[in-house]
């Protein structure tokens, strides 16, 4: 399970790095805003280090600013000038989209699982959270989608890695279902939930597991005291909060907690545009989990 944390999610590709050096195949992922793009690329065969690169090679301030850039382009008043100073802004369904097809991956029914045991939540490699802010619950895409009249096999899967990362304010909300039929609803940003359950994949009938399931749990910085602030820093700390709170909350067992890795990313804020030279996330990512595999047992594993 890989949870949100904005630009901290770089540490999820660090993770990954880390099984991909040991061997260690990925059959399924679930995850929200950056995690669900890291595990997106991760399920269509991406390798690890290829993931590394194009995130490398992103400029991360276009890829935050493109809804943005858009919203004001729109205004005629500035349109011109913003469209002048923001030629290069990145969209980040479009960027996601590209990398997909590179993988011949483009709906969830690309992502089925080899073994299908019949069910949806046994039927598909990759597991989206979103939040709809309209029906005001969670939404695990594929598996969601027949409560909006969707196909699951037709949706896709980089309308929905976009959905998961729609932080209120910065990215525009995405639409799904039909207002007709009562369906309808807005997705946001997934991490802005309870970001963290690693129990997703575990088997409901009892059996032994095919394989472990590790859960990432990126550690946040304690928040200094704040005097009160202005409407518009008010709303920048509701955010902040939501996406901290989420990475915050801790494994519910024993077994949870023996199957999760613990990162520490906590001198990066979720809303971080430039992590700055001295603080490779990736490399955080990869010597955790790197210590984590070193302690796993799989005698003990649940």
């Amino acid at each position: 399970m890989l949870g949100g944390g904005g630009i901290r999610g770089l540490a999820h590709v660090g993770a990954v790095l880390a099984l991909e050096d040991r061997d260690i195949e990925v059959v399924r992922v679930a995850g929200a805003s950056a995690g669900a793009i890291v595990g997106a690329f991760v399920v269509a065969g991406v390798p690890a280090s290829e993931v590394a690169g194009r995130f490398a090679a992103l400029d991360f301030r276009s890829f935050a600013l493109a809804d943005i850039v858009g919203r004001l382009s729109s205004k005629r008043a500035i349109g011109g000038i913003v469209d002048r100073i923001s030629k290069d802004h990145i969209d980040p369904l479009s960027w996601i989209r590209e990398v997909l097809a590179e993988a011949d991956i483009e709906t969830f029914g690309d992502l089925r699982m080899a073994h299908d045991d019949g069910t949806p939540e046994g039927a598909y490699r990759l597991v989206v959270r979103c939040l709809d802010v309209v029906q005001r619950r969670v939404v695990r895409l594929p598996w969601d989608y027949p409560r909006y009249g969707l196909d699951p096999d037709e949706q896709s899967v980089a309308e929905a890695v976009r959905a998961s990362m729609s932080i209120p304010f910065v990215y525009d909300p995405v639409p799904i279902g039909d207002a007709e039929d009562g369906s309808a609803g807005l997705l946001v940003d997934g991490g802005l939930t309870s970001g963290f359950p690693v129990s997703i994949f575990d088997r409901r009938d009892g059996e032994a597991p095919r394989w472990p399931t590790f859960g990432i749990h990126l550690l946040s910085r304690a928040q200094p005291q704040r005097e009160l602030p202005s409407d518009a820093a008010t709303a920048r700390m509701v955010i902040e909060a939501l996406l901290d709170a989420s990475d915050l909350l801790e494994p519910l067992t024993a077994e949870d907690e023996r199957r999760t890795v613990r990162i520490d990313v906590s001198e990066i804020g979720a809303l971080e545009v430039d992590v700055g030279e001295g603080r490779d996330v990736v490399t955080i990512g990869q010597r955790a989990m790197e210590a984590f595999l070193d302690d796993w047992d799989d005698d003990a594993a649940p």
